[in-house]
């Protein structure tokens, strides 16, 4: 009787038995997110027609002056944007257009600790490419300058 297979089930049943203990270990790395600047959570397209996109931010750490978006160079420039809070009541601002996008100053700082929807009417939704691209950055109270807080793409509804 050939005992070699035996002895390696057992050998490796051993070290298996050895080794479980180590499998249950609490894991020790956790990744904590702690955002100090404004970003981008959500993104889309509303209603069936597709010409009205939305960008939601978060606002975190600094109250929120301004918020510029970017739009892809192809882009027509006939879009308006306007804000919103977390309940659908309109933020006031007034919009600046200029050759890097739109940009709405906020008549109020925005404070930490809310979201901001930004809806912007009049896409171009015949455009070529099927995407736009929006680039988003803000201009924080007490921050000098504009700060970039990311970016989002929408694929825009396929033409019937």
């Amino acid at each position: 009787m050939n005992t070699r297979p035996l002895v390696s089930s057992l050998s490796a049943l051993a070290i298996s038995v050895a080794l479980l203990p180590l499998a249950n270990f609490p894991a020790q790395a956790q990744m904590v997110m702690r955002f100090t600047t404004p970003f981008v959570t959500d993104s889309g397209f509303v209603g069936a027609a597709g010409d009205m996109h939305y960008i939601t931010l978060a606002v975190t750490g600094f109250s929120l002056e301004s918020a510029t978006i970017g739009l892809p160079i192809d882009m027509g420039r006939s879009i308006e944007v306007r804000a919103f809070d977390p309940s659908g009541m309109e933020i006031l601002g007034t919009l600046k257009k200029s050759s890097e996008g739109i940009t709405i100053d906020f008549d109020q700082p925005v404070n930490p600790d809310t979201y901001v929807r930004l809806q912007l009417s009049g896409v171009d939704v015949s455009r070529m490419g099927g995407r736009a691209l929006y680039r988003v950055s803000t201009k924080l109270q007490g921050i000098e300058g504009e700060v970039p807080i990311g970016s989002t793409m929408i694929r825009l509804k396929e033409q019937s």
